[in-house]
């Protein structure tokens, strides 16, 4: 473990402990559990990483079975934060589709990924410890790239705290996904990239979620939806008579 790696723990503690207190004054915890619960386990899980750094083998077990539930666990909270703006839009079954379809598309991509370029020099464990980690990375930036580009068309109203969360999780599962992408094109050119790519993300993921969470919203707006689900299906439903009058035409 070098001295940037410690310093990249601390800093990411740090973080994490100020986040977690702008959290419970925030009272994300009754509106975004998942999320809430998922930076409060981070703490411990940067602590154990912390303490074993000395210890090469027992860091590598810890980091890669703390690496993969924390990415599922964060995968569900943007799962939830996702739904709690456009919670209207899953009456829809063409949004569920588009939803669904897209994580299908991701996973489907990640598979074939696995099994086209599987890990080379790499204990199988290791190997399917990447494979997942790329594909949980690939569904959050898919569902992170979706959050943002239906906002517009569907006119949804900004929340700075669900937008911030979002942003955060794309920009963390950015950074790993560069890194390994890098490697893999450029070989050990790009190692030292391919090394910090991911650590660095998550420190900028922490710091943009920080910003979101540092100001109260204003209060008539503070942890309400952007918009009602009955707003939502009435805008669904332009939608649909706009692409019925097109293919009259």
């Amino acid at each position: 473990m070098t001295i940037s790696n410690l310093i990249e723990l601390l800093i990411s503690l740090c973080l994490e402990l100020w986040l977690l207190i702008l959290l419970v004054r925030r009272r994300a915890h009754k509106y975004f559990p998942v999320f809430f619960y998922y930076i409060a386990a981070s703490i411990p899980v940067t602590v154990a990483r912390l303490l074993t750094a000395s210890h090469y083998q027992l860091y590598f077990s810890v980091y890669w079975l703390t690496n993969i539930g924390m990415l599922l666990w964060g995968l569900a909270a943007l799962h939830q934060v996702f739904r709690w703006v456009y919670e209207g839009f899953y009456q829809s079954l063409l949004f569920r589709c588009l939803y669904y379809g897209a994580i299908v598309l991701v996973l489907a991509v990640s598979i074939c990924n696995a099994f086209a370029n599987p890990p080379v020099q790499a204990h199988p464990l290791v190997g399917l410890a990447l494979d997942i980690g790329i594909a949980v990375n690939l569904l959050q930036a898919g569902i992170g790239s979706l959050f943002y580009a239906f906002l517009r068309p569907l006119r949804i109203q900004f929340r700075r705290y669900p937008y911030g969360v979002v942003l955060g999780f794309f920009i963390s599962a950015a950074g790993p996904m560069l890194g390994y992408l890098a490697r893999s094109v450029f070989g050990i050119k790009w190692r030292l990239f391919a090394t910090y790519a991911s650590p660095v993300s998550y420190i900028i993921a922490l710091a943009v979620w920080l910003s979101a969470f540092i100001a109260p919203e204003k209060q008539e707006t503070e942890w309400t939806p952007p918009m009602s689900p009955e707003q939502m299906l009435r805008e669904l439903d332009t939608y649909r008579k706009a692409l019925k009058l097109r293919k009259r035409r």
